[in-house]
């Protein structure tokens, strides 16, 4: 399943950010150390006043970051400041200091472990799949209150075979984001993928319904569509619906993308 990869990079739009944290009014880690603190709150006022996103202005911020965490090592706010500014400037290093970061704040923060897993994903490797799944588990353990930990867990779960757990963690996950009101149709969209995954087809043609308007366009949509569709089809010996999985399916523009074992299901 390692080319569902690209599809659960694409879903993943998760919050990374606590708005306070982000602005610099809470820590994690205690600085007592003057200086680093200084250097610090230079980081945030001008990575706040760099709307722009100026590269050359954004180097400066990373560095300044950089010289808060050297002063004081325990700094580990410093750290992910470093980080998130070098992922701005897309730098490979990045995900070097979230783990720095993630590391000294000992499982206090959300936000390191959320940022490192979406900079793991961004690799587009197997290693940094394990990373992110790590991250996310760890979401779960230590943040169970945030939908989080189960949407990235069960976006992964293809990549291990696990889809019984990847459907169970998104019902969760969706559960969650309704309760906060904040309805996520990125959720759903992988909720009927996965319960194509788990053979459950007419339920999937429910939620694959739902988020038509929005992901019709996308393979991986065609994809799952077509096998639930086709699947259905069978199970109730309808002709007509089995044109409109063979439809569906012609639409797909990148066969490559269709996993092996899901190929074979597709026999029309």
């Amino acid at each position: 399943m390692k080319k569902l990869l690209t599809l659960t990079f694409l879903i993943c739009v998760a919050q990374l950010f606590a708005q306070d944290y982000f602005e610099g009014k809470r820590l994690y880690c205690k600085c007592q150390n003057p200086e680093a603190i200084r250097l610090f709150n230079i980081g945030i006022e001008t990575l706040y006043l760099n709307t722009s996103l100026n590269e050359k202005y954004l180097e400066k911020t990373a560095q300044v970051f950089f010289k808060a965490y050297k002063t004081d090592s325990t700094f580990c706010d410093a750290a992910f400041f470093t980080g998130y500014t070098l992922r701005l400037l897309n730098d490979k290093h990045a995900l070097a200091y979230y783990y720095i970061a993630d590391s000294l704040a000992e499982n206090k923060s959300i936000e390191f472990k959320s940022n490192m897993a979406a900079e793991a994903l961004r690799r587009n490797t197997p290693r940094g799949a394990e990373i992110a799944l790590k991250k996310y588990s760890e979401i779960v353990q230590f943040f169970p209150e945030s939908p989080e930990g189960y949407y990235g867990y069960a976006m992964l779960s293809p990549m291990i075979n696990e889809y019984g757990k990847g459907l169970e963690y998104i019902n969760i996950a969706i559960d969650k984001y309704n309760q906060a009101g904040k309805a996520n149709e990125d959720a759903y969209y992988l909720k009927a993928i996965l319960l194509a995954l788990n053979t459950r087809y007419e339920e999937a043609l429910e939620y694959f319904e739902k988020t038509r308007s929005t992901y019709k366009k996308e393979d991986h949509y065609k994809i799952y569509n077509a096998l639930s569709l086709l699947k259905v089809s069978e199970a109730k010996n309808d002709p007509d619906m089995k044109k409109k999985a063979k439809k569906m399916y012609d639409k797909i523009e990148h066969k490559d993308l269709i996993p092996e074992d899901t190929a074979k299901l597709l026999v029309f």
